[in-house]
């Protein structure tokens, strides 16, 4: 990452390890898992083996109280193993528990070190 991709971005990242499911509306790989490398209010980025498309929405399900909806903005292929690496911009993040713990609160109290 650039300096200049760190300050084009609202808000902090918080470097994670969390598995995930990920269903891509529209694309034929229908449901596959990823690891979220970062994590932020406003994004995050992630790995998989499985080849998505730029542009695509996605819904990711993730073993934390957040529901996540995002766009992949940017796709970096890895080098061997058929990794990629993708950017989400997150259209929408909520809190999967019935408390009123707003997610930027969650997501800063759980990650950040």
């Amino acid at each position: 990452m650039t300096k200049d991709e760190k300050e084009k971005r609202k808000h902090p990242r918080f470097p994670v390890g969390i598995s995930m499911d990920i269903h891509a509306k529209g694309q034929s790989v229908g449901k596959c898992r990823g690891t979220i490398s970062d994590l932020s209010v406003g994004g995050m980025s992630f790995r998989t083996n499985t080849s998505l498309e730029e542009g695509a929405s996605l819904y990711l399900k993730i073993n934390i109280p957040l529901e996540i909806r995002g766009e992949i903005r940017h796709i970096k292929a890895g080098s061997g193993g058929g990794m990629y690496r993708y950017g989400v911009r997150f259209h929408k993040i909520g809190s999967a528990t019935p408390d009123k713990t707003k997610p930027e609160n969650f997501i800063a109290a759980r990650f950040q070190k």
